[in-house]
């Protein structure tokens, strides 16, 4: 593995558990056996390997999600393989990491939100094409639709504490969104998240 990638997939690593601002680049450098002067030549900065990092998640996401789109046989069973996806990316970040972001670095919080309109977009997209092929109830519009999550979404950053006590983020994303997806699938979509949801271990 190359010294950029190594060093970036041990700041992702430290970063995600520990939070932004307990992370120094000495301990980056030291925790991937180099100096920091190595570190450097790579990174000017804290902020530019910050950067870097949520970039590389950014495009890292986006292609698996370009995969489950070719892969699914309908839109809803690609927002659902989507989803997994993203819960896997969630469960391995801690609450510290995104309130570091949102209270250190405001410029990378907003390039965050950008790219959060994009997947919104998307997901509009998706439940349009989702309500031509029969998965999706008619009715409502999927700007709308998609809007609306976006926003119960991001309120679940930052905000765990006013869930019950024990509840995990994946517990209430799991809660949040697939009660969005009921809500909106027709019963041939009921039906097929039912039938994810059990190969998946989920209690519909």
């Amino acid at each position: 593995m190359e010294i950029r990638e190594r060093i970036l997939n041990k700041t992702f690593e430290l970063m995600s558990r520990l939070g932004v601002s307990s992370v120094t680049m000495d301990t980056i450098a030291q925790q991937c056996g180099i100096s920091k002067r190595t570190l450097y030549e790579q990174f000017t900065d804290k902020r530019t390997l910050l950067q870097t990092v949520l970039h590389r998640l950014y495009v890292q996401r986006s292609v698996s999600f370009s995969r489950a789109m070719q892969n699914a046989p309908n839109k809803l069973e690609a927002m659902l393989s989507m989803y997994f996806i993203t819960k896997d990316y969630v469960s391995t970040v801690s609450e510290v990491f995104i309130n570091d972001i949102e209270r250190l670095y405001p410029d990378i919080q907003q390039q965050c939100r950008e790219r959060e309109m994009h997947y919104m977009q998307e997901l509009a997209r998706l439940i349009a094409e989702g309500q031509q092929e029969g998965v999706f109830r008619q009715g409502f519009k999927a700007a709308i639709a998609a809007s609306a999550f976006t926003l119960q979404m991001r309120t679940v950053k930052g905000n765990m504490g006013h869930f019950p006590e024990g509840a995990t983020v994946i517990e209430v994303l799991d809660t949040l969104f697939i009660n969005f997806l009921r809500g909106i699938a027709s019963e041939v979509g009921i039906k097929i998240i039912d039938s994810v949801l059990a190969d998946h271990g989920i209690n519909p």
